[in-house]
């Protein structure tokens, strides 16, 4: 009777001899290849001073900047998921309502647009420096570049086009991140 239940379980030893033996492959591997070449996040272990332009804003508008800045990234996450479905329509919807020249934020950018009843966006406006007003103009016309590109890409089923103007948007978004941080 043993003999049969041992029998019945050699399969499952041999699995698991497998798994075994895959997890130590997967494991040497990773680690060859952390020996062969330096970590892809080195540069992210700064040796040198942060250079960027720190920001003083007050307490409230600091955190309706770092709201901004979530909501953005927010907003890329659906832009991409939606990619990713293969629905450009919707990631050109979802960009131009949210980051693109029509959304809320971009009225701090630009102080003449913030009429009405946006009174934090001219805040905003006037105690972002110049440099980083223009920084946030170029994210927010590209996204709404980017908009027309998806539209178009609805049609014709392309997305490289729509990848590559979601791209300047992203790049604008590091260019301003790298320039300036918030204290």
């Amino acid at each position: 009777m043993i003999e049969k239940e041992l029998y019945q379980m050699k399969p499952m030893f041999g699995c698991a001899r497998v798994i075994a033996f895959s997890a130590c492959l997967v494991a040497a591997g990773a680690l060859a290849q952390e020996k062969a070449s330096p970590p892809a996040h080195d540069h992210m272990h700064m040796t040198q001073k942060d250079a960027r332009s720190e920001l003083d804003f007050p307490p409230p508008m600091r955190q309706h900047m770092l709201s901004q800045m979530r909501a953005h990234l927010e907003a890329l996450q659906a832009i991409l998921a939606a990619l990713g479905a293969g629905n450009p329509g919707k990631a050109g919807d979802i960009a131009e309502k949210r980051l693109g020249l029509g959304a809320l934020g971009a009225a701090a950018c630009d102080p003449s647009r913030a009429t009405g009843g946006d009174g934090m966006a001219a805040m905003m406006g006037a105690h972002m420096p110049p440099q980083m007003r223009e920084m946030g103009m170029a994210m927010h016309s590209s996204a709404s570049a980017f908009a027309a590109v998806a539209a178009k890409a609805r049609e014709t089923g392309d997305l490289k086009p729509a990848l590559a103007a979601l791209a300047t948007v992203t790049e604008n978004c590091a260019a301003c991140h790298s320039a300036f941080k918030l204290r």
